[in-house]
């Protein structure tokens, strides 16, 4: 479950998948959105039903949501979007891991067999860093 942001620009998670606490960095659009969400009067939860207390199932509730809305996704879902849309634009692993909360790259890597732009970007800088094209220089070689 978030909690405010931390000192930093972090936020700090209390309950996760792996009940080890965690901390994410927020875009700055999710930052707009959870610091004008309006708190309870009496309580710190960035998320609370009407008498103040914290939603602690939040996975049941987007079920029951998606289900009224006829929307085929599970809560996971978003999880699994977000990691795949993060390595597509960025391409690092590593800083996936970390925002995931992965212990090993091994479980990330489950989500590199979905995209593969950023690596053929990857090698397009390559070439174009070195100062090659591969055309022109099969022709330097045979003219």
């Amino acid at each position: 479950m978030a909690t405010l942001p931390c000192p930093g620009r972090a936020i700090r998670l209390t309950k996760t998948k792996t009940s080890s606490p965690g901390v994410v960095p927020p875009s700055d659009e999710a930052l707009a959105v959870l610091t004008g969400t309006p708190r309870h009067i009496t309580r710190h939860h960035v998320f609370w039903n009407g008498d103040g207390r914290r939603y602690t199932h939040f996975a049941s509730q987007y079920r029951n949501i998606a289900r009224r809305a006829g929307v085929p996704w599970r809560c996971h879902d978003l999880r699994h979007r977000f990691a795949s849309v993060f390595l597509m634009e960025t391409g690092d692993l590593a800083a996936l891991q970390a925002i995931l909360g992965h212990r090993t790259v091994a479980m990330t890597m489950r989500y590199s067999h979905l995209v593969t732009d950023h690596l053929h970007r990857a090698i397009a800088t390559l070439g174009t860093s070195l100062g090659t094209n591969t055309a022109e220089s099969d022709e330097a070689r045979v003219g």
